[in-house]
């Protein structure tokens, strides 16, 4: 600017270009910007004007001071103006952030090459970073909010493989080296890995090409899998508030109905049929009120025993099934979707044999160390447990164990009944673990 102020001899030309800078603030900046860019150029145009002896300098100077005044007046004009429109994009800001990050997560999950499983992704990291460093296995953990870790994958040495990120390198197992896993916002979580021969600078590297890779994968699945998670409690509340204050109220209204029918007529066929439509009305209504538990029960603690045997207590008094539990849990707690959908796969088990299996005793089964996990349910009941036309349990059930990694079987139990087993992919006892449960029955 200032070899422009110098080699203008044109006071019009002079003052179009002292003019355009405080214009152009107020345009795109504010007022405070407005008033520092003029202070500024009257300042450059001053010392240079003066510094010039050879074009009058102190002529030109009070030729050039309206223009900056004329500059200074528009562009407080435009400041005021334009500040609506910049408070509104301010306010806009954080919503159209969340819509991209929205279109985000939606484009991603549509997608037929980037699933938003975290299972699924933190098995495929893991074989992506054996296969790059040579290692024997690894185990992914995420950071959780309050700054704890949660593993993704690993068996029952998972507070071992955690303990390699809070200690220093040189004190490290022999072959195991902590690679974070890195977001825009700081690290998401660490995958530790054990066995490698030897560790090199080049097998860091490669290790961290791979973390990176998948780090923002993981992020968006981990923050997908919370959304769903929120949103499908909301729902599942929404829709047994629903159920319990709309349908389930119409219908007992309906037996009060038949009840002054049964209890007004002189005709003995009347009050026969109205004495089978009032115990259909009540079968209705239990299977509601199971209905709406079945919808607000949820893996309240961390632990999926704990629920599965509420649920199955809850199941056994009201049904007089007597319930023999064998709970056994051990290791860091399921991934919150994995046990919630091992629970929804039990409770639709477990109901089947309530509604359909004329059962005496209903045996649930649970064994997992945090990774693997083992669910039956067997009754001694009338058997036959096929897929009929129109009902979707056994569909459903075997898509929620896909959801997880996990395999659903439907055989028959030897001395009559039924077994519905889900086991995960792989399902061997690790040498010398042990398990830590509760074995009762309830009547």
């Amino acid at each position: 600017m200032t070899l422009l102020l110098v080699s203008t001899h044109s006071t019009a030309d002079l003052g179009a270009c002292v003019a355009v800078a405080p214009i152009a603030a107020g345009i795109r900046h504010g007022l405070v910007t407005t008033l520092n860019v003029t202070l500024v150029s009257g300042l450059t145009a001053a010392v240079s004007i003066l510094a010039d002896v050879r074009n009058h300098g102190l002529s030109r100077l009070g030729e050039t001071l309206p223009w900056l005044v004329i500059g200074l007046g528009v562009g407080l004009l435009a400041s005021w103006q334009s500040r609506s429109t910049r408070n509104q994009a301010a306010r806009q800001a954080p919503y159209a952030a969340a819509h991209h990050l929205m279109a985000r997560i939606h484009q991603l999950a549509s997608s037929g090459n980037l699933g938003l499983n975290i299972a699924a992704l933190a098995m495929e990291l893991d074989t992506a970073m054996r296969e790059a460093t040579g290692g024997a296995r690894s185990t992914i953990f995420v950071a959780e909010p309050d700054h704890s870790l949660r593993a993704l994958n690993g068996g029952d040495d998972v507070e071992r493989m955690a303990e390699e990120i809070d200690i220093p390198e040189s004190a490290r197992t022999p072959g195991a080296a902590v690679v974070p896993l890195r977001g825009a916002q700081g690290v998401l979580g660490y995958c530790v890995v054990v066995g490698v021969p030897r560790w090199t600078h080049e097998l860091h590297e490669r290790a961290r090409e791979v973390a990176d890779e998948f780090a923002v994968r993981l992020d968006t699945a981990v923050l997908f899998d919370e959304v769903r998670a929120l949103a499908t409690t909301e729902e599942r509340s929404r829709i047994a508030r629903e159920m319990h204050d709309g349908v389930a109220q119409e219908i007992v209204g309906l037996g009060y109905i038949v009840d002054e029918i049964e209890s007004i007529s002189d005709h003995e066929q009347t009050r026969r049929l109205a004495s089978a439509l009032r115990a259909e009305i009540t079968r209705l209504v239990s299977e509601i009120r199971f209905s709406i538990f079945d919808l607000r029960h949820e893996v309240s603690d961390g632990r999926l025993s704990s629920s599965l045997a509420d649920y199955a207590r809850e199941v056994g008094h009201a049904t007089g099934l007597r319930v023999h539990l064998s709970l056994a849990e051990s290791g860091p707690p399921l991934p919150p979707r994995t046990a919630t959908e091992v629970l929804r796969v039990a409770q639709e088990a477990i109901g089947n044999v309530r509604k359909h299996a004329r059962a005496d005793n209903l045996w649930v089964v649970l064994d997992s160390d945090g990774s693997r996990l083992t669910l039956e349910v067997r009754d001694d009941g009338i058997g036959n447990a096929e897929p009929r036309e129109h009902h979707w349990g056994l569909q459903t059930m075997r898509e929620r164990a896909r959801t997880v990694g996990a395999d659903l079987d439907i055989t028959p139990r030897p001395d009559g009944g039924t077994v519905v087993s889900l086991r995960s992919p792989v399902t061997a006892t690790h040498e010398g673990e042990t398990a830590h449960g509760h074995h009762r029955a309830t009547g």
